[in-house]
């Protein structure tokens, strides 16, 4: 999986700023508070606040080391590699079962569809009710082939079961 993959995820999951600490994360193994702070220019509290929710969501863990000369403790984070795998491959999973479906859809189905208005498809049940009349303009609905949608539907969860394995 691509770094902007597991970006964009946490992106569209916990937020902007949360994909931000997550791209600067993926550059080394282990960042600090204060390295995150001047990189995102994020005020501490609303750093925490999110660096929390990604841990809380298992995509980072963190190590602690007490400083000997203030006597406060340094965070170091780092990413979960294994629960963002767990996490792709469940998204993974749900994207292949609804590409399957669509397939099984696309393949027990004949379609038809209006010369003239080629974005409306029914299928034969459908175009059956409309007396194989274009509801819109009252032409005659074609039969229309789909083994191009099939395809590539085909080829998508091809990829996706590879994807899976590896």
């Amino acid at each position: 999986m691509s770094s902007n993959s597991i970006v964009d995820i946490v992106k569209e999951l916990i937020g902007e700023e949360a994909a931000k600490i997550i791209s600067i994360l993926l550059e080394k193994e282990e960042t600090s508070d204060d390295e995150l702070i001047q990189r995102t220019g994020m005020k501490i509290n609303n750093l925490r606040k999110i660096l929390y929710q990604l841990f809380d969501n298992n995509f980072i863990s963190y190590r602690r080391e007490k400083d000997k000369e203030i006597g406060w403790y340094k965070y170091y984070w780092r990413i979960n590699p294994t629960a963002i795998n767990i996490l792709v491959n469940s998204i993974r999973k749900k994207v292949l079962s609804k590409l399957k479906d669509r397939l099984e859809y696309e393949m027990n189905n004949i379609f038809f569809a209006c010369p003239e208005h080629q974005k409306n498809r029914y299928t034969f049940e459908e175009a059956m009710e409309l007396n194989f009349q274009c509801p819109y303009c009252g032409k005659k609905l074609d039969n229309i082939k789909n083994d191009e949608i099939i395809t590539i539907l085909k080829i998508k969860i091809s990829e996706i079961e590879k994807k899976l394995k590896t």
